[in-house]
């Protein structure tokens, strides 16, 4: 559940219906709970969808960047960063 809830705080649930970010949930937290092991029986299940695998990819890969920032984020960094973006726009002007 919370990783559905991670999506929440993107904006991938207005670009993705809601059962592919379902989907990529169920993907995401059956490759953290079994690590390497090999589950055929649910490769199967994932195959059997009918839904477009590569949809279901681009939310796993979107929300596997989205832990990867949150995991490089420190709030002193923040000033830099937006003082850094604000002369990129205002240059692009």
């Amino acid at each position: 559940r919370s990783i559905i809830n991670d999506s929440y705080r993107t904006d991938m649930v207005f670009v993705y219906p809601p059962h592919v970010i379902a989907i990529a949930s169920l993907f995401l937290s059956r490759v953290v709970d079994q690590g390497n092991r090999s589950d055929i029986e649910a490769q199967q299940w994932f195959a059997d969808l009918n839904v477009d695998i590569t949809d279901v990819l681009q939310v796993v890969n979107e929300l596997l960047a989205v832990y990867e920032d949150w995991r490089d984020y420190a709030e002193a960094k923040m000033p830099d960063v937006v003082s850094r973006c604000i002369a990129d726009i205002a240059a692009s002007v």
